[in-house]
């Protein structure tokens, strides 16, 4: 067997973590998150996206997964499928740049904040003169 694939299974193993760890810091905004702390968690989820980001789009990755796909004779089906989600997963990270990435992180953050707020008031009005709401 190539060594390749077994190292991606260690790196996307490592990406998986910092994912993990994001998911438990949205969970704790939901859910435990003192009124304030929106700017500061928004920036703590995208500072992790940007590293997750970058573990994926690392340009020895592309490296990586030619080799693993140059012996997927010797992989497993589930192994041979899991390569080309990890494909799928690096092909889109390199399309999207880092600041991008950030900039959507904290967008979805602080949005999400506005949504808690207005939902149980009710109150979806737009939140700046001008700008145009949602009427459904």
């Amino acid at each position: 067997m190539t060594t390749a694939y077994p190292e991606l299974e260690v790196r996307f193993g490592r990406l998986g973590a910092v994912e993990e760890a994001v998911a438990m810091l949205h969970w704790d905004a939901a859910a435990m998150m003192p009124p304030g702390g929106v700017a500061s968690r928004a920036g703590q989820i995208a500072t992790l996206r940007v590293i997750a980001h970058q573990l994926l789009g690392a340009p020895e990755i592309a490296d990586l997964l030619a080799a693993a796909e140059a012996e997927a004779n010797s992989l497993g089906a589930w192994q041979r499928a899991n390569l080309r989600e990890m494909r799928r997963r690096w092909r889109h990270a390199a399309a999207v740049p880092d600041d991008l990435i950030e900039a959507l992180s904290r967008a979805r953050s602080e949005s999400e904040a506005v949504w808690r707020e207005a939902r149980p008031a009710d109150d979806f009005a737009p939140p700046c003169p001008g700008s145009s709401g949602f009427s459904g």
